[in-house]
């Protein structure tokens, strides 16, 4: 778990959320996030509850989030980690880019590859329907 150049008023908060998700922990995570926030993904941008809800439809495939690199500069936080799944995907690398303003996350942007990330939505998609 690498840290360089970085500053713990940005990337405590940063790393903690990435934790939270990996560890299914909602309270957690709602706790870090201002009431304003927004998150960004693939050309949208979500409200913080839509956020929040689109991260709880990802926990049953969620085994961890593995913490790579942790950067800061000025008030954001760049996090590389392995998104850790069960599913055939296996681990897919992704970097979120982090806000934190006053000790709370004010903007995320996740950036990811979308074909690396498929068989999750795929292995997610499965699991819904069989339980139709």
């Amino acid at each position: 778990m690498g840290t360089l150049d970085s500053d713990p008023t940005v990337a405590d908060p940063a790393r903690a959320y990435i934790s939270a998700v990996g560890a299914h922990d909602i309270d957690k995570i709602e706790t870090l996030f201002a009431e304003d926030a927004t998150a960004s993904f693939a050309g949208q941008v979500l409200s913080r509850a839509d956020w929040i809800n689109g991260l709880r439809r990802l926990f049953p495939a969620l085994l961890r989030n593995d913490i790579l690199e942790v950067f800061t500069a000025a008030t954001r936080a760049c996090i590389v980690y392995d998104f850790v799944t069960d599913t055939p995907a296996g681990a897919v690398r992704c970097v979120e880019l982090v806000t934190v303003n006053d000790g709370r996350i004010t903007q995320v942007e996740l950036i990811f590859d979308r074909v690396a990330f498929a068989p999750v939505n795929e292995a997610l998609e499965q699991r819904a329907k069989s339980v139709d």
